[in-house]
């Protein structure tokens, strides 16, 4: 055991991407993945550094397809990143977010089920699970040493095919969904977290079928989560104000908008999904998001961001006539976070 805890640590520190033997690794993919893959079982000293030389290798396609392995997720849901007592969860987290950038991988953990687990969840479902624990395990209120924000961005990636959507909005026991458990996160201060959390959202809202739950108060309420974001320390008239969700409503001097141009685009272009039919747009204007997207055009810097809300604004100020066709010019898209390549 020893010597393949001082083997594998010496291999960590040759797999970033600027290591002088990365090439190497690449190109024994194969045997490579199998034997860090059964490290990845061993004791936590030497799955530790197996996971972190995973992470490091699996921005790679081809790293990615020796990865594409249903056993070895399994083992990475259920027994690293579920479990309360496993240090090595964040890591995981890690790693399952590079690994979903393979669309086979990402339709592995669709399809998986696990046992409820005690003091977590209900669920059986590997999404309904992970949602429960990255609600129940934010700021390491779970596994005294995990956070698991990185499970944003595998949602981010799962929410982008047509199962993932279905399996978001999916009801558990409590009526409850998994999608009705993140969206609260567009303002967490990791950005990792949050922005993972807004382009989910978008991603889900091409399930346009579900819009009606998206926007329900009793459900999952999405519009105040977005909105909030895109809200600074500007004061609304009384009038603008009547009919705006209470949670954005005399906001303090203090508030700040999303830093993030990108996330800020984002957020927009989920508002432009939620105007593509009737009741949605009629929705917004009833909520008052027009005064919302006037005050942050005004405050916008970038053009492209601009544009986007100037979108929402032709959107809703416009005449209604008979059903327009659905907006197909945003897309479903993966995190656009870089895979994690250095730990």
């Amino acid at each position: 055991m020893e010597v393949r805890q001082i083997a594998i640590h010496n291999i960590v520190s040759f797999t970033p991407s600027n290591s002088e033997f990365f090439h190497v690794f690449l190109k024994h993919a194969k045997p490579l993945c199998k034997d860090l893959k059964a490290l990845v079982k061993e004791d936590t000293a030497i799955a530790h550094d197996a996971l972190r030389s995973l992470i490091n290798l699996s921005g790679e396609t081809v790293i990615c397809a020796e990865l594409d392995d249903e056993d070895f997720i399994k083992h990475l849901i259920f027994n690293v990143i579920v479990s309360k007592t496993n240090i090595l969860a964040d890591l995981g987290c890690m790693l399952l977010s590079n690994m979903c950038k393979n669309d086979n991988v990402s339709g592995k953990v669709l399809n998986l089920s696990g046992k409820p687990v005690e003091g977590l969840t209900t669920a059986t479902s590997a999404v309904g699970q992970l949602a429960d624990i990255f609600l129940k395990g934010t700021d390491k209120g779970y596994n005294p040493q995990c956070n698991f924000d990185f499970l944003a961005s595998v949602f981010a990636t799962l929410a982008t095919f047509p199962k993932g959507r279905t399996l978001l909005f999916a009801k558990d026991d409590n009526a409850l969904s998994p999608l009705s458990k993140i969206v609260c996160f567009t303002e967490h201060p990791s950005v990792i977290r949050r922005g993972g959390v807004i382009t989910t959202i978008k991603n889900a809202s091409f399930a346009v079928e579900n819009h009606p739950a998206l926007l329900d108060e009793d459900d999952i309420n999405v519009l105040p989560y977005i909105l909030l974001p895109l809200c600074g320390p500007e004061e609304f008239d009384l009038e603008d104000m009547e009919g705006m969700p209470e949670d954005i409503q005399l906001l303090p001097p203090t508030k700040t908008r999303e830093a993030d141009a990108h996330l800020r685009e984002t957020l927009l272009e989920g508002l432009i999904i939620l105007t593509s039919t009737r009741q949605g747009r009629d929705y917004l204007r009833e909520k008052k998001t027009y005064p919302v997207i006037q005050k942050m055009h005004l405050a916008e810097t970038e053009d492209h961001v601009q544009e986007v809300a100037e979108q929402i604004v032709n959107m809703l100020m416009r005449d209604e006539v008979p059903e327009i066709t659905e907006i197909e010019e945003v897309k479903p898209e993966g995190d656009d976070e870089d895979a994690i390549t250095e730990v």
